[in-house]
C-alpha cells in the first residue's frame, strides 16, 4: 500500500520555467529546485527527502495540500489518487527509503517540458504556458505581472542530456505536455534520442490537443511506430462551439478528422471542467463513447474564477439531470461512474469569496471577447440572464 503519493519516489517534472517541482500540480513557489542547478542533485535534494519523509509519517506536504488533498476533501479526484493507482506497482520502493529520506534508486519516470510554445489560448490557461497569449496578455488585467516569452531550458542544455544518459536504464516513462508537445522541437529530439539509444520500450503518455500531427520535417506517426507504447490523452473541454469558445483557435474538426487518425493511441480524452466547458460535458462523453474512448473529468480548481462551483443553482440542477440521462441511455464502467459522482459533488459544494470570482469572471470574459470579437451571452444564452446580473 503506497504511503501518502508515489510520485517523490520515482518522479521528475520540469516545468516550462525551469523549475523542478514534486509533480505538476504544485505552485511555482513551491519548487524544489531550478535549472540553475545541476538536475543530477534535485532528485535527491533536502525538500525531495522531506516530502518522502513526510508521507511515510503519515503527514502532508504543505505543497500537496492545495492541488490534491483540498481537491479530494471537496469530493474531487487528485493526481494523487490517479498516479498512486497507475503506479501501484512501484509501492515497494517506499520500503528502501533511507532515515535521511533519500533513495538509491534514479528515477523512472520523467515529465519534462519543452517550453510554453503552443498554437491554442486557452482562457484557462495564460501567457506562462502558450506563446499565443503573449500579444493578447497585455491587454488582460489578470495577467499584466505574468511573464510573456518563449522559454525553453532543457531542448539546449548539456546538464539535462547528460543526466539523462546517466539515468536511462531505469526510464520507463515519460509524459509529454505543453504548451503542445508536438511542436516542440525538445519533444521531437528526445524522441529521436530514445531511438538512437534502443530505449523504445518505454511508455510515452501525452497530453495533446490534437491541432496537428505534423511539425517541420516530422510526422509523428513515423517515430511513434518504433516505441511499444503510446498513450495519447487528447485535451477537449467541452463539446464543439463550448470548445472552440474556450480554447481559442480549437477547431472541432479539425480535432475530430485527428481524433480518428489516432484511435489506437486513444483509450482516454482529459476534459478540464470549467464554467466553460460543462454544460456540455455529456453531449462529448456521449460522442467519446460511441468511439469506444472514455473521458476523464478533470475539475478546474485554478484560475479559481472559472470554477463550476459559481455556476447558478438552477442551471448546476439542469446539468445533473442531463447527467442522470446520460447515465441511464449510455453504460459506464465503474471508474467513468465514481467520475461523474465526484465532479457533481464538487458542483454542489460552496466556494469562498464567490461574489469577488464572479466579478473577476465577468471582468475577464469581457475582456477577452473584446480581443476575440466573441459572445459569453451568445454562446452560452442559457446563463444570459446569470451573467447579466453578475
Amino acid at each position: 500500500m503506497i504511503k501518502g503519493c508515489i510520485l517523490p519516489w520515482i518522479h521528475l517534472y520540469g516545468d516550462v520555467q525551469g523549475q523542478y517541482k514534486l509533480c505538476c500540480h504544485i505552485p511555482t513557489k513551491d519548487s524544489v529546485g531550478t535549472f540553475k542547478e545541476p538536475i543530477s542533485t534535485i532528485f535527491n535534494n533536502n525538500k525531495y527527502k522531506e516530502a518522502r519523509l513526510k508521507f511515510l509519517s503519515g503527514e502532508v506536504p504543505d505543497e500537496c495540500k492545495f492541488p490534491c488533498y483540498d481537491k479530494e476533501k471537496l469530493g474531487g479526484i487528485s493526481n494523487r489518487q490517479q498516479v498512486n493507482q497507475r503506479f501501484a506497482r512501484y509501492a515497494k520502493i517506499q520500503k528502501y527509503t533511507k532515515s535521511d529520506g533519500s533513495v538509491l534508486n534514479h528515477p523512472i519516470y520523467l515529465d519534462i517540458r519543452f517550453g510554453n510554445k503552443c498554437n491554442f489560448k486557452c482562457r484557462s490557461c495564460g501567457p506562462d504556458a502558450s506563446s499565443t497569449w503573449f500579444k493578447d496578455s497585455l491587454k488582460i488585467s489578470k495577467f499584466k505581472n505574468t511573464p510573456a516569452q518563449l522559454e525553453d531550458y532543457y531542448t539546449d542544455s548539456p546538464d539535462f542530456w547528460v543526466y539523462l544518459d546517466k539515468i536511462k536504464n531505469s526510464l520507463k516513462h515519460f509524459y509529454f505536455a505543453g504548451g503542445e508537445p508536438l511542436i516542440m522541437d525538445g519533444h521531437y529530439k528526445l524522441l529521436e534520442w530514445l531511438i538512437d539509444n534502443n530505449k523504445t520500450d518505454v511508455e510515452l503518455t501525452y497530453n495533446t490537443n490534437l491541432s496537428t500531427l505534423k511539425y517541420k520535417n516530422y510526422d509523428v506517426f513515423d517515430l511513434w511506430k518504433k516505441f511499444n507504447s503510446i498513450n495519447l490523452w487528447p485535451s477537449v473541454d467541452g463539446y464543439k462551439k463550448h470548445c472552440e469558445y474556450g480554447r481559442t483557435n480549437f477547431n472541432w474538426d479539425t480535432f475530430e478528422n485527428n481524433l480518428l487518425k489516432v484511435t489506437d493511441y486513444v483509450n482516454t480524452v482529459s476534459s478540464t471542467i470549467s464554467v466553460y466547458s460543462l454544460l456540455t460535458t455529456p453531449e462529448l462523453m456521449a460522442y467519446m463513447k460511441n468511439l469506444n474512448i472514455s473521458t476523464y473529468l478533470s475539475i478546474l480548481v485554478a484560475p479559481e474564477h472559472l470554477d463550476i462551483r459559481l455556476l447558478p443553482l438552477d442551471i448546476k440542477n439542469k446539468i445533473i439531470k442531463k447527467f442522470d440521462l446520460l447515465i441511464k441511455k449510455i453504460s459506464f464502467n465503474p471508474t467513468e461512474l465514481d467520475n461523474i459522482a465526484k465532479t457533481l459533488s464538487y458542483l454542489n459544494k460552496d466556494i469562498e469569496d464567490k461574489d469577488i470570482l464572479l466579478k473577476q469572471f465577468k471582468q475577464f470574459n469581457l475582456e477577452v471577447d473584446q480581443i476575440n470579437k466573441t459572445s459569453f451571452v451568445k454562446t452560452y444564452p442559457e446563463l444570459a440572464e446569470w451573467y447579466e446580473k453578475i
